[in-house]
């Protein structure tokens, strides 16, 4: 059996400036702290390793090529691996390429060639920008600005109704599972990591899935078993409670943190202290701050982090960092490997699944609250009992001090003018790296999202990505069943009862002064956007029934306007870390 590769975390992001034409240029390369650039005068090829303390170097391939590395690495860089990394690159061996483990992305910079890679399960956002003789890259979007107001206004609109959407038209993000190669007046793309189906048997049983979804799991958690302590964000659900389970089982010397709060409706310390107990598995609090600091015009945002949290995590980072703590787990892509995004008696009766488990589903859905009909008529492959959102569950967000969308005034199509879309970002992630975890020189560590439990995902019918079970909708019935042997009831069966949006909208209640000026005054910038009407945002702020209702969008509003504000300060001269390398 080979040893598991221990993750390196040392590279924490790249950037690079490359001329094509007039034959090689010269390369300037350093090794830099994260978030510092370096001021360059000559006109050749430009190189940033942002690394943690005392990182070694990335070997050089050769006296005219470099490699960039970011995010997380399995195993130690040395010649052997940069070399065999860069022939699979140079040589077209994509099949090798996608086998070398770990969340491999960065670049390769040779004499007329670039090549930026992410592999399937990468999280990192790495960007480019191309013109026939010259190519800039960076995990850091500001980078690749001239200056400010290169964004899309559309996304900047839709950024405030919550959407995680991409608002830079002028920069491509590389995608997952991609090679994109850059020369002079060209630029391709190739797939070299698909997510293809895992194989398993026909009519495999949803319990077999929950087993080979926790063994999946475990050999993903597996290599920072080795690796000294570990942190995990752990919020009380189960994704972030499962990806502990196996940090624990693994073997990995783990600590847990939560995000406390002092809102007895939004307390979710009960669940998250329970899974640590049960696991015996240190428990840390960090009670969040819902005062004054909950929006702080200071921030310097690279994309718009249209969230309500960022002061929470904020504060989290904060504390891991004072630990000394370097690697962050945590449950995100649960929801997408495990839960439904469209379920039906189509699904139901042709999925590949046993007859027992097929009749079973059927009684299930004759007890849900959704009439006949509708459960007939999702027979048909192209409808989803969830196209209009499950029973209970509410619709889209009231925006009623923000002005409508062309499409709303105009009477054009919904999709009209809308922004490009780009699969595997993920806008928020990314801006909380850049600006909350890889300055304390911490990685996030998505164990969920590994390509093995994609895979596994691509092969789940739909049929068990929601149970309807004695009027109730159980999510995610095989990661509860999965943990069903592993924790006490009281965990793997908890269903949604508590009020996670009460801490923010006291907040939006008790501060609506802070509100009325970050994103109704005259210096606004949606308000000379055209985004925000001062108007009804008044008569939004002037009402507490109204002010709860759009409390989440207000505050999406207002971190979408903090970017914008962090935007306009954006100058070649006075970007963060700015520095001078010799």
């Amino acid at each position: 059996m080979e040893p598991v590769a221990v993750p390196v975390g040392d590279y924490l992001g790249c950037y690079g400036r490359v001329p094509f034409g007039g034959g090689p240029s010269r390369i300037s390369y350093v090794t830099a702290a994260f978030g510092r650039r370096p001021a360059w005068s000559d006109p050749g090829r430009h190189l940033v390793q942002w690394a943690a303390p005392g990182t070694p170097r990335v070997p050089f391939p050769s006296e005219r090529e470099r490699l960039l590395l970011t995010g997380v690495v399995r195993g130690p860089v040395t010649p052997a691996w940069v070399g065999r990394l860069v022939s699979a690159l140079k040589e077209g061996r994509h099949a090798e390429l996608a086998r070398m483990p770990g969340e491999l992305a960065g670049a390769l910079v040779t004499d007329h060639r670039v090549f930026l890679f992410r592999s399937a399960a990468g999280e990192e956002g790495l960007h480019y920008r191309a013109s026939a003789d010259l190519l800039r890259f960076s995990t850091d979007p500001a980078d690749l600005l001239d200056g400010p107001g290169e964004f899309d206004p559309e996304a900047v609109r839709r950024s405030c109704r919550g959407e995680a959407v991409f608002v830079y038209p002028g920069l491509t993000p590389v995608p997952p599972g991609r090679i994109v190669t850059v020369e002079r007046g060209a630029v391709t793309t190739a797939v070299y990591d698909p997510v293809t189906p895992l194989e398993l048997p026909a009519r495999t049983t949803m319990a077999e899935y929950a087993e080979t979804a926790w063994d999946l799991l475990l050999e993903s958690v597996r290599p920072y078993a080795g690796r000294g302590r570990t942190g995990i964000l752990l919020s009380g659900g189960l994704d972030s409670a499962a990806v502990l389970a196996a940090l624990a089982a693994a073997g990995a010397d783990v600590v847990a943190y939560h995000r406390a709060t002092r809102d007895p409706l939004a307390d979710e310390s009960g669940y998250a202290r329970a899974v640590c107990d049960h696991l015996g598995v240190p428990f840390v609090p960090v009670v969040t701050d819902h005062g004054a600091g909950y929006l702080d015009e200071r921030w310097e945002f690279p994309h718009p982090y249209n969230h309500t949290a960022y002061r929470w995590l904020e504060q989290t980072a904060e504390r891991v960092a004072r630990d000394g703590i370097t690697f962050l787990a945590w449950g995100r892509e649960g929801d997408r490997i495990f839960g439904p995004a469209r379920y039906g008696l189509h699904g139901v009766l042709t999925g590949d699944l046993p007859a027992r488990e097929k009749a079973v589903l059927c009684r299930g859905l004759l007890t849900s609250r959704w009439e006949l009909p509708r459960i007939l008529r999702s027979a048909s492959p192209g409808s989803s009992l969830l196209d209009d959102g499950a029973p209970g569950y509410g619709g889209a967000r009231p925006a009623d001090f923000l002005t409508p969308f062309a499409a709303d005034r105009d009477g054009a199509p919904a999709a009209a003018g809308a922004p490009q879309e780009h699969p595997g970002l993920t806008p928020q992630e990314h801006c909380a790296n850049l600006t909350l975890w890889r300055p304390r020189g911490i990685q996030l560590c998505n164990p969920l999202g590994s390509k093995s439990l994609r895979r596994l995902s691509a092969r789940m019918p739909d049929a068990y990505r929601l149970l309807p079970h004695q009027g109730r909708l159980i999510t995610k019935p095989v990661l509860r069943l999965m943990l069903s042997s592993r924790f006490p009831a009281a965990v793997w069966r908890r269903h949604g009862r508590l009020w996670p949006g009460s801490p923010h909208k006291d907040y939006v209640l008790g501060h609506r002064h802070v509100l009325a000026a970050l994103i109704g005054g005259p210096e606004a910038h949606l308000v000379r956007m055209g985004i925000v009407d001062p108007l009804r945002l008044a008569d939004v702020l002037a009402e507490p029934a109204r002010l709860r209702l759009n409390a989440d969008t207000l505050l999406c509003t207002a971190m979408t306007e903090l970017f914008l504000r962090s935007d306009a300060r954006r100058t070649p001269a006075n970007r963060r870390g700015f520095t001078r390398c010799l």
